[in-house]
């Protein structure tokens, strides 16, 4: 079996970000990893940086970490994070709350393929879809 986790780098605000994303899935954060903490001496101004979080969501893991100095991490590209949400009222408040200070790019809306479906960029530039597939994500 295999679950795929994404990994999103961040420019030096990747705790900003790990509590949005908590507050907004409602989930919990299993690790926090600072650069200070780890046995790689490196650039002090990076210790109080994380090199390693984890938060889980449901059965969902994301990992978030902050990028090395001068390697910069870059958001928005080909990559969207798509989220599957099983319960009606539960997407739109998950999309509200994600899109905040971001760019809805696809309002929520019902389409022609039955589902509740939304895009949006949130405000750290990562990309995002929210799918509801109604009765048939219920009967899962």
């Amino acid at each position: 079996m295999y679950h795929l986790v994404p990994y999103l780098h961040f420019n030096g605000n990747a705790e900003e970000v790990l509590n949005f994303y908590k507050d907004v899935f409602d989930g919990e954060i299993l690790t926090i990893n600072r650069y200070g903490d780890s046995p790689m001496k490196g650039d002090e101004s990076l210790n109080d940086k994380i090199i390693h979080s984890r938060l889980k969501f449901g059965n969902n893991v994301i990992m978030i970490s902050d990028s090395f100095n001068g390697q910069l991490a870059n958001t928005g590209g080909n990559i969207q994070m798509s989220v599957e949400v099983d319960d009606e009222n539960r997407i739109k408040e998950v999309f509200d709350k994600m899109a905040e200070g971001g760019k809805v790019t696809m309002p929520l809306a019902k389409q022609f393929w039955g589902a509740t479906f939304g895009m949006l960029q949130d405000k750290f530039g990562v990309n995002w879809m929210f799918n509801y597939e109604g009765e048939k994500a219920e009967q899962h």
